[in-house]
């Protein structure tokens, strides 16, 4: 019987860009004619697609063919024959779900799987938008002293030139200070969570350990079983105009939707308590940067942590020389244990559409 072919995609060294190490990848290998391409423009691509890509049955789609080209490019090409599509995360919108339904093809992502690294991230992000811990940090590199990095705790004006703290009074007398912005404990305030899905539910757990309360909004709220199912109260909003507030940071982990575009923005910055913060572990879109700046200058923002950025891959230099902003390179997903877990279910997905037409973690 001819072995059904699946396309995966590489760069540079089909050795180190493959989940060769997973027992479940070999055996993937010997299930199918796996066939390994070597990237090299996307219009040899799209020509191969009409050729000796023309009767694959399913693509392999791996991460570092994210910065390739605009995958939207490339679906008027895809060979009829093509069934399935998995990638190894969760977000889908750079794959256009809508249009690869168009054209009868299943998109399938890795399900839930990431959801505490990423909320690990979240946790991070979200002390240090309190503590500063980011900055502080950063100082004593810098400076190699332990006295002159703790100086900066009692600054109260912000150098307009540099955009860092300066002016120490020598004293926390009057409080923690850090450029005049308070830097104060978690512990007994609260936390909004915008997006009560695996992540957010992951998120929710560990802030409530911190002694964080937390409050939440979603399209739909959870059922009272789910809800009794967690050891802390947990109390529903039923918009994010309500929920923000009531609440001393905002975490948003929401996908890319028409709707949660910009949804943080001068508008609902306004109806922020003076000094809140802000972690963002969802998608860049969900914030006006721009808007952000100004809350953050007028001080109704004390500080802003985040791991994705409106305009990925690039990211506003704005923001990396501010010390009341706390970046990650969008990394929520990325330990060994997660890749691993996440390519072993790529294999899983595609092995289940080619072999039964049954689509786990389907997305569109």
């Amino acid at each position: 019987m001819t072995k059904l072919k699946v396309l995966y995609p590489y760069f540079d060294s089909v050795v180190d860009e493959t989940p060769s190490h997973l027992p479940e990848f070999e055996q993937f290998c010997q299930d199918f004619c796996v066939i390994f391409y070597k990237l090299s423009t996307p219009q040899d691509l799209i020509r191969a697609f009409h050729y000796e890509l023309s009767d694959i049955s399913g693509i392999f789609f791996t991460d570092r063919f994210h910065f390739f080209a605009d995958f939207k490019d490339y679906i008027p090409h895809f060979p009829k024959s093509l069934e399935v599509v998995s990638y190894p995360w969760v977000g889908s919108e750079i794959f256009k779900p809508e249009a690869l339904r168009e054209k009868g093809i299943n998109l399938c992502n890795v399900g839930e799987g990431c959801a505490d690294d990423v909320a690990d991230v979240a946790l991070q992000l979200t002390l240090s938008t309190f503590r500063f811990t980011s900055f502080l940090e950063s100082t004593l590199r810098s400076t190699k002293t332990i006295t002159a990095a703790r100086a900066v705790s009692s600054t109260l004006d912000i150098n307009t030139k540099t955009g860092l703290p300066c002016n120490s009074t020598g004293t926390v007398a009057k409080g923690v200070r850090i450029g005049g912005k308070k830097v104060v404990s978690p512990r007994g305030r609260t936390a909004g969570i915008v997006g009560l899905g695996s992540i957010g539910k992951a998120i929710a757990r560990r802030l409530s350990c911190i002694g964080l309360n937390i409050k939440y909004t979603k399209r739909t709220p959870l059922t009272e079983e789910e809800t009794n199912s967690f050891p802390f109260d947990l109390q529903y909003v039923v918009s994010l105009e309500e929920l923000i507030p009531q609440v001393d940071v905002l975490i948003l982990c929401v996908p890319e939707t028409p709707q949660t575009i910009n949804m943080v923005n001068s508008k609902t910055l306004a109806l922020f308590q003076k000094g809140s913060r802000i972690v963002n572990v969802g998608r860049g879109s969900a914030v006006n940067e721009d808007d952000l700046l100004v809350a953050l200058d007028n001080g109704t923002i004390s500080s802003f942590g985040a791991d994705v950025f409106q305009n990925e891959p690039n990211i506003d230099e704005r923001l990396l020389n501010r010390f009341d902003v706390m970046v990650l390179p969008h990394v929520g997903p990325f330990t060994c244990d997660n890749f691993d877990r996440a390519h072993g279910q790529v294999v899983e997905n595609i092995t289940q559409a080619l072999s039964y037409h049954n689509y786990s973690n389907l997305v569109n």
